[in-house]
């Protein structure tokens, strides 16, 4: 398997090399956290809001840029035309499951940003006066495996979505209000704990948070070791029920695929 999955590497860093220019505007496009960052910024000005100022707001949205970096995902518009298009056909006639192809591409593409992206995060988080970031090792290593799982998290839910294409037209339009949810109440519009009360008490029930806010949590410190602890056990269910769903969906849909004969 390892072997499989360094060939398919490969072939899609190859592919990443090829549109590196379509790439790095596609990048550079996802810079909503530096929008929001402004406008929170001008709001700080006259004081912290709630427990950020300025220097948190900063922190912030440094962190948020990077995490959405490492974390994104396009599964389901690829899901969507492979399966409307019969370009899945193929695929299932080769001795590995399309998804390990997906995620290769997904990897090829993180290291991609790794190389190009996210040093210039990096080098802003520390030349940007007022900037503070989590250093203890049990923070680290928190943010390590919650940045695992929000992409995971992310991965398999879009994955789920593009799967709906074997039943529906309309997986992508699901897709971007499940968008529409992560920008909402995943963070980047403002952070969950400046939500109001009786909103954010909800919000760490659903997956957003763990697709995004997690991993900014847990490097700015705002999160002792229990709820750290927690937080990372509740994002690991979601990975396990997301994958659950995944193995239903694609049993069921590659079935229903092979009965009109794409």
């Amino acid at each position: 398997m390892v072997r499989k999955y360094l060939a398919l590497f490969r072939a899609n860093w190859e592919l990443i090399l090829e549109y590196r220019a379509g790439m790095v505007i596609w990048i550079l496009a996802n810079i909503l956290p530096l929008v929001m960052m402004t406008v929170w910024l001008s709001l700080a000005r006259s004081g912290p809001v709630g427990s950020y100022g300025a220097g948190d707001f900063v922190s912030y949205y440094l962190a948020i840029l990077l995490v959405r970096q490492l974390t994104t995902v396009w599964v389901a518009w690829d899901l969507d035309r492979e399966i409307r298009l019969g370009e899945l056909s193929p695929k299932l006639l080769r001795p590995i499951n399309p998804i390990h192809d997906h995620i290769a591409l997904n990897l090829a593409d993180k290291v991609f940003r790794i190389l190009t992206v996210v040093p210039l995060i990096a080098a802003a988080a520390l030349l940007v006066p007022g900037t503070r970031y989590a250093t203890e090792p049990v923070h680290l290593a928190g943010f390590g495996i919650s940045l695992a799982g929000a992409w995971a998290v992310r991965f398999l839910s879009q994955y789920c979505i593009g799967l709906l294409s074997f039943w529906i037209t309309q997986s992508l339009a699901l897709n971007e209000m499940w968008y529409a949810g992560l920008l909402m109440l995943g963070g980047v519009i403002a952070p969950l704990d400046l939500f109001p009360p009786g909103v954010k008490e909800w919000v760490p029930l659903l997956p957003f948070r763990y697709m995004l806010s997690l991993p900014v949590e847990i490097l700015l410190g705002r999160l002792g070791s229990d709820a750290l602890c927690r937080s990372l056990i509740i994002q690991a269910a979601w990975v396990i029920a997301w994958w659950g769903l995944y193995k239903v969906l694609w049993k069921k849909g590659v079935r229903r695929y092979g009965a009109v004969g794409a």
